[in-house]
């Protein structure tokens, strides 16, 4: 085997050649080079001893030229190469608003630009341009996807180390949010809309009403806060009956009009989640009940969707989902559809009701409607507030909700009703010693 000097493998398995030449200004050229001319990385010790030599003839015929030409790599080349690799892990519903933000927004402004020559001011100027005419959470989101696209530069090593440092990762010059407003300051204490009592008898009636094929679906959302796709993506093999627990890590996607279980949002997703009494008793009664019809019906049971798993990389037939129809037939996220649309009217003459209920004790005031309608996302909010009313640990809550930053799950507890908590609190406090 030829011996190839000045070359080392790295530990990826490419090559890396050193070059080391005393040049005539008394200069010492030291470099060392992991990528051609084209920036792909060297594959064998013979290409990297081959590219070493003419790269030192080409220092000893023009001392003053003798840097190798790095490729320009714009910011498009970056979004194309984390397409071809890092995107494949990311959900449908994700890759789809990248790919809108990137289109409409980003694409127009940075895409030709070379990814050295981005500066902070330039990211900031277009943060704030956005957040003008957009919301503070989808401008939110280009900052997120700018932390991305050039995180994933520095993976690519693209982008110079020390600017990349700058911008996205030392304290007080790296990219923040423009300053949020004092409406969205506002708006944002509201974000978590939550049922009450009164308004969860409206809902959990409508449920039960027709087929009342949707009801357990309406438990997972108010006794255990899933998010809708966790919901429809739930099989009773992730229900563990001795322990009154549920594994979530899955959820159900469509993508091309086929349906996909896909890993969950976040790797902080992936889950146990506690299973009150209600709940384990409608996950009981339904699990019996897919046994018996199933035996009722026979061959005439409609379990007979291909739903393909991602994760584990399969086609599931007929799998053991939780959600199904009385005749077999599966349940999806778009099952929701009908009943958002037959609820909401529902919880709209209920918040007037309550409206004229108010104004009756205060006769000399305005009593504004506040209207809500039925989202299922919203069951989750009405689970996590009552959770933090229940003084249930901030940290345990965080984890079956799934939640990535505790600030996410804080937002539950500093929205609590101030009056009962401090009564709870004395209570507790009360309590607090037995000896």
């Amino acid at each position: 085997m030829a011996k190839y000097t000045g070359v080392t493998q790295n530990t990826d398995g490419s090559w890396t050649y050193r070059i080391k030449i005393k040049l005539p200004d008394g200069s010492v050229k030291d470099t060392r080079i992991k990528k051609d001319s084209r920036g792909n990385p060297f594959l064998t010790a013979r290409q990297a001893f081959e590219t070493k030599k003419e790269h030192e003839a080409r220092i000893r015929a023009n001392p003053e030229d003798n840097a190798p030409k790095q490729k320009i790599v714009t910011l498009q080349d970056v979004y194309d190469n984390y397409l071809d690799t890092e995107a494949k892990k990311k959900a449908p519903a994700t890759l789809r608003k990248q790919d809108s933000m990137w289109q409409n927004h980003i694409s127009p402004v940075f895409a030709n630009r070379d990814i050295n020559s981005i500066t902070i001011i330039e990211l900031d100027t277009f943060l704030v341009n956005l957040y003008k005419s957009k919301s503070y959470k989808y401008t939110e989101g280009f900052l997120k996807f700018f932390y991305l696209l050039f995180g994933h530069a520095d993976r690519m090593e693209v982008i110079d180390p020390d600017r990349y440092l700058r911008m996205f990762a030392t304290k007080g010059k790296r990219l923040t949010m423009p300053e949020m407003t004092q409406e969205d300051y506002t708006k944002a204490d509201e974000d978590a809309v939550t049922f009450n009592n009164s308004e969860l008898k409206i809902i959990k009636k409508a449920f039960e009403s027709e087929d009342g094929n949707l009801k357990l679906a309406f438990y997972l959302g108010l006794y255990a806060g899933l998010r809708i796709s966790e919901c429809f993506g739930l099989r009773w093999q992730d229900i563990d009956w001795n322990n009154r627990t549920m594994k979530i890590s899955r959820q159900m996607q469509y993508e091309n009009g086929q349906i996909k279980l896909c890993p969950v949002k976040t790797l902080k997703s992936v889950r146990t989640v506690l299973i009150p009494e209600e709940l384990y008793a409608e996950l009981d009664f339904q699990n019996s009940l897919q046994t018996q019809q199933k035996k009722v019906l026979g061959n005439a049971y409609r379990n007979t969707e291909r739903v393909y798993d991602e994760v584990a990389d399969c086609w599931i037939d007929g799998g053991d989902f939780v959600n199904r129809k009385k005749n077999g037939e599966l349940l999806t996220v778009n099952s929701m559809k009908y009943w958002s649309k037959k609820i909401t009217p529902l919880l709209h003459a209920e918040a007037e009701r309550q409206a004229r209920a108010k104004k009756g004790i205060h006769l000399d005031e305005i009593v504004p409607v506040k209207y809500k309608d039925f989202k299922y996302h919203y069951l989750r909010h009405t689970y996590a507030s009552n959770c933090a009313a229940q003084n249930v640990s901030m940290y345990m809550l965080m984890d079956m909700m799934g939640h990535k930053k505790i600030d996410t799950t804080k937002k539950y507890y500093i929205s609590t009703d101030n009056d009962s908590l401090t009564e709870r609190t004395r209570k507790l406090l009360d309590e607090m010693y037995t000896f």
